[in-house]
């Protein structure tokens, strides 16, 4: 890959110029789609009109990362007992953190439970479970990237879910297996690493 540098210039063909000279400069370059912007990024602008006309590869890296960032609000009715749950658990994996890190916790075990990292086995069925039968009184609120998303249909599509409830449902029932109930939690090791990373 050619590294270009502030300043350098190249031929182009600019779509209200024609073929023409730009220059690359530090430039704020919307999304295609209107989503969002990507601040401060090297680009190819037009000598004459001032119009962005190309992105150089070396900042494609940037761009990716800040449209990763763009979230969709996921809003979920759980029981109350179900936040319990998350609290032990993380107080099990490092008890200096409090409950900021529940949320980072269930998304964890989402990737890690649709990148098969973590057996799925009976995933569904925990949603049968009787401490699985309460009122949802309390609301459970996370930000996701589009990633975060496709791992949720992922999800759904292997254990039957039928809705965004019963995903964040069938997770923390999972965490409740897996890290509340055993004296020896599972993967406590690397949820430990991921707790330092995360504090």
């Amino acid at each position: 890959m050619k590294i270009v540098k502030e300043g350098d210039s190249r031929q182009v063909i600019c779509p209200e110029c024609g073929l023409t000279h730009a220059t690359y400069q530090l430039r704020d370059v919307s999304f295609s789609d209107d989503s969002g912007v990507v601040r401060n990024i090297l680009a190819a602008v037009c000598n004459s009109c001032n119009t962005v006309v190309s992105i150089p590869k070396q900042s494609t890296a940037k761009i990716r990362a800040e449209y990763n960032k763009i979230k969709t609000p996921i809003d979920v009715r759980l029981p109350a007992h179900f936040l319990d749950i998350l609290n032990i658990a993380t107080q099990k994996i490092d008890a200096s953190l409090g409950d900021s890190f529940n949320k980072a916790l269930v998304l964890y075990y989402l990737h890690a439970l649709s990148s098969n990292r973590f057996s799925q086995d009976n995933l569904g069925l925990l949603l049968k479970s009787d401490i699985a039968k309460a009122k949802a009184s309390k609301r459970f609120s996370v930000k996701l990237n589009e990633k975060s998303i496709n791992e949720i249909k992922s999800l759904m599509a292997s254990q039957k879910l039928k809705n965004n409830t019963e995903v964040f449902k069938s997770l923390i029932l999972k965490i409740n297996e897996d890290i509340v109930q055993p004296k020896q939690p599972k993967h406590l090791a690397e949820l430990q690493n991921f707790a330092a990373a995360f504090a």
